[in-house]
């Protein structure tokens, strides 16, 4: 099972975390386990989830002693390469996206609806997903959504979401 998690949701998770990693840090707090319990934390379960590789810094009272100071760094560094990875594939898909409704709009093909089948397309999820408002635009006999100008108003949109990634 995999969650799709918008970008923008995941790199203020991302941030918040961070922010958490230099708490502990300034505490000197073990990461990866609990001090006292030496019980899987957080801060794995966030990496393990994610498949990023994870540096533990533990000093036990039952004698545990894992990793160094470092390790808060490392995994620092870690997330913000990961932020950048999100903000990248996000501009690509985004920009891939943009150019699919340019190329609709040159054809004045339907967006929002399938012209032919009146199905929902692959942009309502786009959007969707990334919480962000969706013109319709679709002309046909039997039903007529919007106008010509929802091709510019979602590029608009688009462009306006990547600026606050």
């Amino acid at each position: 099972m995999s969650i799709n998690v918008n970008a923008k949701t995941e790199i203020k998770s991302v941030t918040a975390l961070i922010a958490t990693l230099n708490d502990y840090k300034s505490k000197n707090w073990a990461i990866g386990l609990t001090g006292n319990t030496l019980v899987p934390d957080s801060f794995l379960a966030f990496f393990t989830n994610r498949e990023l590789p994870f540096a533990y810094y533990v000093r036990s009272q039952q004698g545990v002693s894992l990793g160094d100071p470092t390790a808060y760094q490392n995994n620092i560094n870690t997330l913000n390469v990961y932020i950048a990875r999100i903000k990248a594939n996000e501009k690509a898909l985004v920009t891939a996206t943009i150019a699919t409704l340019n190329d609709y709009k040159a054809k004045n093909w339907a967006i929002g609806l399938n012209g032919d089948t009146l199905q929902p397309d692959n942009l309502l999820p786009f959007f969707a997903t990334r919480e962000l408002v969706f013109a319709f635009y679709v002309r046909k006999p039997a039903l007529t959504l919007g106008d010509a100008a929802a091709y510019d108003k979602n590029i608009a949109t688009l462009n306006a979401y990547l600026s606050s990634l």
